[in-house]
């Protein structure tokens, strides 16, 4: 290793190391929007900012910036409906003044969501534990599903004995590492890319497939930057005010980074076989950049899914506590996701249900759509009918939510 690759791989870990001692102390990011920021934060960016470059690379090849930028549109407008609902809707909920066919598909739409995140919890930390002990060459099923059961154990009592309030700071010690690596990360990367498109030209050898089938499948991609709901269900300790702008700030920042990072990865994508990738793949092919970043990737591929599954159990408990219109505690919501997340570690094979889980989203967010467009015509007074800009983004939003739900298949 040459004396100017040393310095880079030093810069880099120091440039890492700083910007989390700044997250870590900075008194600004301990107010309370971003406290209320972190948990949808977390969970959009843990549920597939490592993979999303080379699973768009798969499907489209050098068209995944094109995609990207749809997806981030797309699940941006979908975050849009949740907060109309958040400011109009849920004030209408706890003062039952909605419709009966409202209330129907509101309760629906939360039975969907509560089956989401249980097989989301129990698949990020699955994916959590395989990936651990895949690193420590272990190849036993047992003791992963023994190791996933305990991780969930341990949030579930941080967040039973702590609230809220104890799973928002494992968010944020996760969250604040996996943003300082983030940004190692897309230093590096950007001095490579520059590099490489300066004296390289970029190609990227995908399977070829119809348009039919690239559309089909990136349906089912935008399932992966779910997670924006979470603000939703934190009303026992913030105002929809700061929800509101909670989801909304958790979308943007996470938006910036998959776009940036989509578009860095590509010519370290093109390293990687595209017909059959896995995680370990993408951290080893991080050597051309930085020695340091495959290490430094690990630590943010385990922290990227244990801070998902933290924000997915506190947003399950907060759930499971409004529909039960209070009788049942949040901490016990906890426990009720957490037991039907163990058990589904322990009888299924999680990989092959995921698509499932991205399905009961997709059905979430139809149903909240709907729940809008329904309020708009028979739960809202008058003075407070939505704009036509609303009405015709919420029909096309559930056109499109639809056509997820029915057509989308996972990328091969």
């Amino acid at each position: 290793m040459t004396a100017s690759s040393l310095a880079f791989n030093a810069f880099l870990l120091v440039s890492c190391l700083v910007l989390g001692f700044v997250l870590m102390r900075s008194r600004m990011l301990k107010g309370e929007l971003w406290q209320a920021t972190l948990t949808p934060l977390s969970s959009i960016i843990g549920s597939g900012f490592l993979i999303m470059a080379p699973l768009l690379a798969s499907i489209v090849g050098i068209g995944a910036p094109v995609a990207i930028l749809g997806i981030v549109a797309l699940a941006y407008a979908i975050g849009h409906v949740i907060r109309f609902n958040i400011l109009h809707v849920e004030p209408r909920i706890a003062g039952g003044q909605l419709s009966r066919h409202s209330q129907e598909i509101e309760y629906l739409s939360c039975i969907a969501l509560v089956l989401a995140y249980v097989v989301a919890v129990a698949f990020y930390l699955s994916l959590l534990s395989n990936f651990l002990l895949n690193y420590l060459n272990i190849s036993d099923p047992n003791l992963e599903r023994l190791v996933t059961t305990t991780i969930i154990l341990f949030i579930t009592g941080i967040g039973y004995f702590k609230g809220l309030s104890g799973l928002e700071r494992l968010e944020s010690f996760s969250v604040n590492i996996q943003l300082a690596v983030i940004f190692s990360l897309i230093i590096g990367l950007f001095l490579f890319s520059m590099d490489f498109l300066l004296e390289r030209e970029l190609h990227l050898d995908y399977p070829k497939r119809d348009v039919s089938t690239q559309s089909r499948m990136l349906a089912g991609v935008l399932l992966i930057v779910q997670g924006f709901e979470t603000s939703r269900f934190l009303g026992d300790k913030y105002s929809r005010e700061i929800r509101v702008a909670s989801m909304r700030n958790a979308q943007i920042i996470s938006g910036i980074l998959y776009i940036v990072s989509v578009m860095l990865l590509l010519p370290v994508v093109q390293q990687i076989d595209l017909l059959d990738f896995k995680m370990a793949e993408i951290i080893n092919a991080m050597k051309p950049v930085a020695v340091i970043l495959p290490l430094m990737l690990m630590v943010a591929a385990l922290m990227s899914q244990f801070s998902a599954a933290v924000a997915d159990l506190g947003g399950g408990g907060g759930l499971l506590r409004e529909n039960s219109h209070h009788r049942l505690s949040t901490g016990l919501g906890y426990v009720s996701v957490a037991v039907c997340s163990i058990l589904l570690v322990w009888a299924v094979d999680l990989i092959e249900i995921i698509t499932l889980a991205s399905r009961a989203f997709a059905t979430y967010y139809f149903l909240q759509t709907l729940l809008a467009l329904i309020y708009n015509y028979k739960d809202c007074p008058p003075m407070a009918k939505m704009t036509l800009v609303n009405e015709i983004l919420f029909a096309g939003l559930a056109l499109v939510l639809a056509y997820v739900i029915i057509f989308s298949i996972p990328a091969e």
